[in-house]
């Protein structure tokens, strides 16, 4: 390779592209956008995936969970049932507890409103993990399980809607006219906001049952002995409740890992399907090259002669308007990655979440400009190192 006469294209394809800045920087929107577009709407994607998986994740990696619907059978399977089938499977599964969601009415002096009620055993604490930790207090113990007591743990919105902001463990409110004490106060995982995650008091399920005056019990919670035994596990609960119930309908069961493995599937069909609609504008922003190619190609006609009367080859000639036509595409890349990192810092901002960068998709969205540079700048490069040069220099 002569890097000289290398060189001189370079010199000469910056010169003509600095002597025509409104035109050069027309040619390059269409790839601004299309690159731009890719890594705006892939971080946004992401974005969106890790706000979904984190959350799914704070629920526990070990967590499976079983709804029962009591319609589609009227052969049951409860506590008993479960306690026994770990307690024989414990290489499987590590604990259990019911769970049971109402909403009561929650009351202190002249202060009362409606709040998501909860019931459930004392292993759900660690079960749920994070997202059942505590900020001050203790949990719901087994000795509350045992003697049903009327014992509440509490989100933050309650502390601060019935306590000013101040520690409520010792203090007593009543739910749906019954008094309960407060044991424990539960970290704010949410905005502390009315309907939040925030808004809720736990309470022993044994004395939800009787408290609610409702023996159904329709959700289980399980913890996997271990990440590795999630799948074996919920298998096992499957063919065991299906076995029970004389049949395979009347319940389900799920696992986070699962979820978490379907949710990853969809972002990666998702994001294929974004970056793909994205490209379009990058083949657009191609199309927009090759015309302004063209047309250099045929204003210059006559300088095209000149440097083949001196003795410049076909490959220079080739050589210049293709480096001319990848700077375009390359200049209009860089600035693409720019104006996407930029307007994906804006949307963040603006709709209060993360926009998580797909590197893997900032080079191959520039890869591809620099691919659209050539190929679509191959064909004026072409036409211009294939001219005749007597009849370019007849040329007006």
């Amino acid at each position: 390779m002569n890097f000289m006469k290398t060189g001189q294209s370079i010199k000469m394809a910056m010169k003509s592209i600095m002597g025509n800045k409104a035109r050069s920087a027309l040619t390059m929107l269409g790839i601004v956008i299309g690159v731009g577009s890719v890594i705006l709407l892939t971080g946004i994607g992401g974005g969106a995936t890790k706000e979904i998986t984190d959350s799914l994740a704070e629920m526990g990696t070990k967590l499976i969970t079983v709804n029962m619907n009591r319609r589609q059978t009227s052969r049951t399977v409860g506590i008993d049932d479960f306690e026994k089938f770990i307690e024989q499977n414990p290489d499987l599964l590590s604990d259990m507890s019911p769970y049971i969601s109402n909403r009561a009415q929650i009351k202190l002096g002249n202060n009362n409103f409606q709040t998501v009620l909860d019931a459930v055993d004392s292993s759900y604490s660690h079960i749920r993990g994070n997202s059942a930790k505590l900020l001050s207090g203790r949990f719901i113990s087994d000795t509350d399980i045992e003697n049903r007591l009327y014992v509440a743990v509490v989100g933050t919105y309650i502390r601060d809607e019935l306590f000013g902001g101040a520690d409520p463990v010792g203090e007593t409110v009543k739910l749906n006219g019954k008094v309960f004490t407060i044991v424990g106060l539960y970290e704010e995982n949410d905005d502390s906001s009315e309907g939040s995650g925030d808004d809720k008091v736990t309470i022993p399920y044994t004395t939800a049952v009787r408290f609610l005056k409702s023996k159904t019990i329709s959700t289980y919670y399980f913890e996997a002995a271990s990440e590795d035994t999630v799948e074996a596990a919920a298998d096992a609960l499957k063919s065991y409740i299906a076995q029970k119930l004389g049949s395979s309908n009347g319940f389900n069961v799920s696992s986070v890992k699962e979820m978490l493995e379907t949710m990853d599937e969809m972002v990666a069909t998702l994001t294929t399907m974004l970056a793909g609609i994205a490209g379009i504008s990058l083949i657009v922003g191609g199309i927009g090259i090759m015309n302004i190619m063209t047309v250099s190609v045929s204003e210059r006609t006559r300088e095209i002669g000149i440097r083949k009367a001196i003795g410049a080859r076909t490959t220079d000639i080739l050589m210049q308007f293709l480096i001319e036509s990848i700077f375009l595409s390359a200049m209009g890349g860089v600035v693409g990655i720019a104006v996407g990192l930029g307007l994906g810092d804006v949307v963040s901002l603006a709709l209060d979440m993360d926009f998580v960068v797909q590197v893997n998709m900032v080079f191959i969205s520039f890869g591809f400009s620099l691919l659209v540079g050539v190929f679509f700048g191959l064909a004026p490069a072409l036409k211009a190192a294939k001219l005749n040069p007597i009849d370019a220099l007849h040329s007006e």
